[in-house]
């Protein structure tokens, strides 16, 4: 369609110049004394265009023989931008390919072509920022590679060049190298042990920066490392919010990480402050009131205030056992059992336990403890008889052991020494 309209115009401009030019019988009169030049007004017209024809042409070449020169360093500068930008995608393959060696000679063959054009005079089109933001990557590309080859000196000098020109950009508020070079000597401090030195690069970052995803991983690193528990803990619910694990994952990882802090709780007091920043669902992990109960017991805290501490896992032993493991369970009939030890006789406790038992009659750990409830309420023959019970059947051998025993001491009491006796020798054996 653009063509049939184009032909159309032509068509319509020749029309009208042979129309005009056909019957035009106009003359140009030159006076030039003593003579007279009569010229026709067609041509005229076009020695006019001819002539301006010509002296564009003239000044069209004058400038592009003028421009040449600059022209062709333009070029040079644009060959030499090229083989640099293939030495950094060389050195970017052959550093993620293992090969070390060949990613230190393409990055430094791309430095010394960096050098060559940094020389050079060059327009604006090769800012100096950019300029700068290529050789940052390259040193950093130097430098990761010497680390992987375990050249320190190497990689401290490629990485300080880097961070000067890195401060150099961020005054142009290009943020990206600095914060670039800060997580790559977080990971080499990481790797060489010293965590630390880690944490005060990740100290450098900008707010920003420091709560990504890939900063706050190395954080916890760190924090694990040189074991501040309590830091690390904030930072694996930062992770938790943002989605970096698995829930499993992250119930685990948040349970080894109060675990820590409960057992350098140093008193009773420093315990109780970890305690009190725990969120209420993270309380109520599965095993966490235990551990922190059992510190608690182990600085010689309060009974009550450790029973209250396990509340949580004490219901879930009382109304769903079978969720529990079983090492699980017979350390928590234990540990109930010390700290009913260390309390006065309470009715509730032996009401809940007898619902629990007749609810659950397969849970032996139950029994077991509400046998040693029994016994603490002075039910001798009712402590007797499930005590009976739980060495007939296959109990945890903990429990078994401290059944013997119990049952021992109630039969000294009614002066049946050789059942006694033989009893005390089973829980020698065991």
């Amino acid at each position: 369609m653009r063509a049939a309209l184009w032909f159309l115009f032509l068509f319509a401009v020749a029309v009208a110049m042979s129309l005009f030019l056909g019957v035009n019988q106009s003359v140009v009169t030159l006076y030039w004394s003593p003579y007279r030049v009569d010229l026709s007004l067609n041509l005229v017209l076009l020695l006019w265009a001819l002539s301006f024809a010509a002296l564009y042409a003239t000044l069209r070449g004058t400038s592009i023989l003028v421009d040449l020169p600059q022209k062709a360093q333009r070029w040079r500068s644009l060959q030499r931008e090229r083989a640099i930008h293939q030495g950094l995608l060389q050195a970017m393959f052959q550093l993620s390919s293992g090969r070390f060696l060949r990613a230190q000679k393409s990055a430094q063959k791309a430095l010394l072509l960096m050098k060559d054009l940094s020389t050079a005079k060059t327009d604006h089109v090769l800012a100096q920022n950019y300029l700068f933001e290529l050789k940052c990557m390259l040193h950093l590309i130097h430098a990761e590679a010497a680390h992987c080859l375990r050249d320190q000196s190497t990689r401290d000098v490629h990485f300080d060049q880097a961070l000067a020109l890195s401060r150099s950009l961020q005054t142009l508020a290009r943020l990206e190298p600095m914060e670039t070079s800060q997580l790559l000597a977080t990971r080499w401090h990481l790797s060489d042990k010293d965590p630390e030195a880690a944490l005060s690069s990740l100290a450098q970052l900008s707010g920003g920066a420091s709560r990504r995803t890939v900063a706050l991983r190395l954080r916890l690193k760190a924090a694990r490392l040189s074991e501040h528990n309590e830091f690390a803990l904030e930072t694996a619910k930062l992770l938790a919010k943002h989605g970096a694990f698995t829930p499993g994952v992250a119930q685990s990882l948040l349970k080894s990480l109060i675990a820590a802090c409960l057992s350098q709780a140093k008193d009773e007091t420093q315990l109780q402050k970890i305690w009190a920043r725990l969120e209420p669902k993270e309380r109520q992990i599965q095993g966490i009131g235990l551990l922190a109960a059992e510190r608690l017991m182990d600085l010689k805290g309060p009974a009550s205030l450790a029973k209250e501490w396990l509340s949580h896992d004490r219901d879930q032993l009382f109304k769903s056992p079978e969720m529990l493991p079983l090492d699980m369970r017979a350390r928590l009939v234990l540990f109930s059992e010390r700290v009913m030890l260390g309390m006065d006789p309470q009715s509730q406790d032996l009401t809940r336990l007898d619902l629990a038992v007749r609810a659950h009659p397969q849970i032996l750990e139950l029994q077991y403890l509400y046998a040693q409830t029994c016994l603490h309420h002075a039910l001798w023959g009712k402590a007797q008889q499930l005590f009976e019970a739980c060495l007939l059947r296959n109990v945890p051998q903990a429990l078994k052991k401290n059944a013997c025993i119990a049952l021992a001491k109630l039969m000294e009491q009614k002066e049946d020494h050789p059942r006694a006796l033989e009893l005390w020798k089973q829980a020698a054996l065991l």
